[in-house]
């Protein structure tokens, strides 16, 4: 049944069921929802006269708000989420509250939802392919716009912002010298200037033509050599060292490893096999960054 226009009561008129049904029980009901979802006409308003005035949603499961609200404005409360849910014309929305902010958003909030336009501004900062951002103060983006190929990124001369540039190596060349008779231990080596991340060592003993050895380092510390000892003619790999010099084929060595890359060069561990005579040997260092 739907709404019947109010009835204007007459002086003498005979009042039959026919007319309080129709005035009166049926538009009761109607008020009252039974059979259809009333309309209000010009609004509601619910007084706050006595403080303790409240309106309840309708308490609906997720999948009753999925399928009942269906009209754009309709408005119920999913009661296993604990969300308001809405019909916004194109699906059932959950309407946020307190109780959904599970962290502190970039106002410093912590019990309200907060606009999400912050966060629309800095990916609108970025406006092309290739983009990066990056902070010119407190709270405050800007845009790097992309270099070109093979460019490197890097900071600018005054320390203050990211910047694109062609890339450089840093190299070194010296010579340094090694008695075969020295003791066992530690060796730094420095003069480069700056911290090495590759080492290529070229190591001959002079006066014993026949040693030669040819020695990699990478900034991990991993080395391996390739040398030729007095005795023979052949040429052999060592994974684990970075020179080899060697007077006699299994004895009579000087043996170095990589120990650490230094802030102006490097330190050699020198282990001295046998009694080598007394011969210096010389390797050429080319230190790359």
């Amino acid at each position: 049944m739907g709404w019947t226009s109010v009835r204007t009561w007459t002086a003498g008129e005979i009042v039959t069921a026919a007319i309080m049904n129709s005035a009166v029980r049926d538009n009761l009901a109607y008020l009252k929802g039974v059979g259809q979802v009333p309309t209000i006409q010009s609004g509601l308003t619910i007084d706050n006269s006595l403080g303790s005035e409240r309106l309840l949603l309708p308490l609906l499961s997720t999948a009753e708000c999925s399928t009942v609200l269906n009209a754009e404005g309709e408005v119920a409360f999913d009661e296993q989420t604990h969300q308001m849910k809405e019909y916004d014309g194109t699906a059932v929305r959950a309407i946020i509250s307190e109780a959904d902010v599970d962290d502190t958003p970039v106002n410093g909030a912590t019990t309200v939802p907060v606009s999400s336009n912050w966060a629309y501004d800095f990916i609108n900062t970025l406006t092309t392919e290739a983009d990066i951002p990056y902070a010119t103060a407190a709270g405050v983006w800007d845009r790097l716009a992309k270099g070109t190929a093979n460019q490197f990124l890097k900071m600018n001369g005054g320390a203050t912002a990211p910047t694109w540039g062609a890339g450089s190596v840093t190299s070194k060349v010296l010579s340094h010298t090694r008695e075969m008779d020295a003791a066992t231990g530690d060796v730094a080596y420095t003069g480069y200037g700056f911290q090495p991340t590759t080492l290529i060592v070229i190591g001959v003993v002079a006066d014993l033509g026949d040693i030669v050895s040819i020695g990699f380092a990478d900034v991990n510390l991993a080395e391996m050599c390739a040398y030729r000892e007095n005795t023979t003619d052949l040429f052999y790999i060592d994974t684990a060292k970075l020179m080899f010099l060697n007077e006699t084929y299994g004895s009579l060595s000087q043996a170095a490893v990589l120990k650490t890359l230094d802030a102006d060069g490097f330190t050699l561990t020198w282990t001295k096999d046998g009694t080598p005579a007394s011969h210096t040997a010389t390797f050429i260092v080319l230190a790359l960054a």
